[in-house]
């Protein structure tokens, strides 16, 4: 036999996830609460084998209840329910000790095997929750650019010969404010602090002639 715990602040989602998990034979529902706190009280003096917990949940939201129940080392796997398939939201969750993360709008059929598979060790998500897992592990940090546009390597190649930003921005035929601009460009892809640090790095990279 599967013991729960349900908790959902709206009535109307209690009393129909109730009545739908009910009809299953395994299952045992021993508390339907709405507040994280109920939530968190109930699942450590209960200890349901499932806790199935919305994620937007009054006085403690549902990744809250979730860490306090990993700090106290409840045995009780989590089923977030959430009508949110953000990727925030399910990295959250799942970093928080969540087994399962389900929409509220799956079928029945699916949050009965959700809640099977966590109850026997395992994990389930949603896909609409595994494909935002998946986006987070497929997303690379982008490769730094430093490479310096043509009227970028103008600037430098006048800073490094010791020109002040007016002198550059008559040589270049652009404004003062422009020259300012290119200037920290510059300073941020070369990963330079500071004008002496530039020209050095300049020199060094071989980005100008000295």
């Amino acid at each position: 036999m599967i013991k729960l715990v349900l908790a959902d602040d709206h009535r109307l989602m209690q009393d129909g996830l109730r009545s739908r998990l009910e009809r299953e034979d395994n299952f045992d529902i021993l508390a339907c609460v709405g507040t994280g706190h109920e939530a968190l009280e109930s699942t450590m003096a209960l200890k349901p084998n499932v806790l199935l917990l919305d994620i937007n949940m009054p006085g403690l939201n549902g990744i809250e209840v979730l860490e306090k129940l990993e700090k106290k080392q409840s045995s009780t796997a989590v089923i977030m329910l959430s009508m949110h398939d953000s990727r925030d939201y399910v990295i959250r969750s799942v970093k928080a000790g969540a087994k399962g993360y389900v929409l509220k709008d799956v079928g029945s059929e699916e949050l009965v095997m959700a809640i099977n598979q966590v109850a026997n060790g395992r994990s389930y998500l949603c896909p609409q929750a595994s494909d935002r897992l998946l986006e987070q592990i497929n997303d690379k940090p982008k490769p730094k650019d430093d490479t310096l546009t043509n009227r970028e390597s103008d600037v430098l190649k006048a800073i490094v010969n010791g020109q002040g930003n007016k002198d550059i921005a008559q040589t270049l035929h652009i404004s003062v404010r422009t020259v300012e601009t290119h200037r920290l460009r510059i300073k941020k892809k070369l990963g330079a602090t500071s004008t002496a640090a530039l020209v050095k790095l300049a020199l060094q990279k071989g980005l100008v002639n000295e």
